[in-house]
């Protein structure tokens, strides 16, 4: 538990030199603090908590972890509201009207205990869930940010500190906390690492989010950070842009496929696409450059085409003629995978299908059967789904509103020209 220039234009380009390299230097020097004009917004999701514990209140903070229509879910430290089952927690966009919570999961006794509360009814305007960062491996030094309400100091203060590394199971970091900053989120670039939980020897403590996912997980609870505070692109490790695919569901249509480059929509009941988590998908296609660095890196035998004598492939240009073992070798190589069919299907349509190419359709890492509603494995797992819009498809005759939905399989084992692959990356895993 806590313890409580010659001319104007020479001028002005002067100026915009300065500002510039002050920026730039900010950048090198002060990283953390870029991302201020965003603590507003992740105030937003951090709230006040004041419990009645023997007849003295008691506050603490915690943060919003998912928003629905109808309720808001909660996250702090046990020990700030032990004691009172029906705390009451404040949000920063309505600051002058407590509402009633309810703690619907509660480490009790634990010395990094954590609890969940729930508030139901309509959420106030603006409120947003913050994101957890269940990956970042900490080496020490890294600057933080945490949010509270010390005494002393008005409410949501700002705080700053450093990482001191992993203590045993908990997350240590240098800087001046007390009793109000208990169950607050302790931030790095803006995403949730851990809850703070207690202070001892002039060390703040943290409970990591990868703990605290376990626990909410036990409660079933599913954290859902809002729209405004996932990165909607982001530069993979090897520095292909992404682009952010929400989880949820889709409506999707069975399509008949027939002979002649015809398909046809199959009246049917309602069916769906759902995908329960975040991910990022690479915007573009790998490409001949791409692939061609994988290959230097890794011995692998490149593709039929790129070893034709005199053939000037673009570097920019999709690879083509790559199995599907090969496509699922890369993106492990890219520490990525390939997506499943559910997953580009998400996408395409989340994206209306801008990031799909006319000419090329796709490998998908699933294995094809006729229903993709059936609960028993393919029969042929070399037969794996193929996907693409209907011009990459070379469909000559539609029938019906078809495009994305159309299903195609190919053998793992075979390539060829007109198909190529593109990489994902849990969202999760970038955080």
């Amino acid at each position: 538990m806590l313890n409580r220039a010659s001319s104007k234009s020479h001028a002005v380009h002067t100026c915009l030199g300065l500002s510039l390299c002050v920026l730039l230097l900010l950048a090198v020097l002060f990283p953390h603090a870029l991302w201020a004009q965003d603590i507003a917004q992740v105030k937003k999701g951090v709230v006040k908590i004041t419990a009645q514990v023997d007849g003295k209140s008691r506050v603490g903070t915690g943060f919003v972890v998912r928003v629905d229509k109808d309720a808001a879910y909660i996250v702090t430290a046990a020990h700030v509201t032990e004691g009172d089952p029906k705390p009451t927690v404040t949000f920063f966009s309505l600051a002058q009207q407590p509402f009633a919570a309810q703690v619907i999961g509660i480490e009790g006794g634990a010395p990094h205990g954590l609890a969940v509360l729930r508030v139901a009814g309509p959420i106030p305007e603006g409120v947003v869930a913050l994101a957890l960062d269940l990956t970042t491996k900490v080496a020490g030094g890294e600057a933080v940010t945490f949010i509270g309400f010390p005494r002393a100091l008005p409410p949501w203060t700002i705080s700053k500190g450093s990482l001191s590394g992993l203590k045993g199971p908990t997350l240590a970091f240098q800087a001046l906390v007390e009793e109000g900053h208990s169950g607050g989120p302790l931030l790095l670039n803006g995403q949730v690492i851990g809850v703070v939980s207690e202070t001892r020897d002039r060390l703040g403590y943290a409970v990591p989010a990868s703990i605290l996912a376990v626990a909410l997980m036990g409660w079933h609870i599913e954290p859902r950070a809002s729209e405004s505070m996932v990165p909607q692109e982001m530069i993979g490790a090897d520095g292909v842009p992404m682009v952010l695919i929400r989880s949820g569901r889709i409506p999707t249509k069975i399509v008949g496929v027939y002979g002649g480059g015809t398909v046809e929509e199959i009246q049917s009941p309602a069916r769906f696409v759902y995908l329960p988590e975040d991910l990022y998908i690479e915007a573009t296609l790998v490409t001949n450059a791409r692939y061609r660095q994988f290959v230097e890196a890794t011995g692998l035998i490149s593709p039929d085409v790129l070893e034709e004598p005199g053939a000037s492939l673009k570097p920019e240009e999709p690879v083509e003629d790559v199995s599907w073992h090969d496509a699922v070798a890369y993106c492990r190589w890219a520490r990525k995978r390939l997506p499943t069919e559910d997953e580009w299907e998400k996408a395409a349509h989340d994206t209306q299908g801008r990031i799909l190419n006319d000419r090329v359709y796709e490998w998908t890492a699933s294995t094809y059967q006729e229903s993709r509603s059936s609960p028993t494995e393919p029969s042929d797992q070399t037969q794996k789904v193929v996907r693409g819009n209907l011009r990459a498809l070379n469909i000559q005759k539609v029938i019906g509103d078809v495009d994305y939905q159309v299903r195609m399989h190919s053998r793992a084992d075979e390539g060829a020209s007109s198909r190529g692959f593109r990489c994902v990356h849990d969202a999760t895993k970038g955080r």
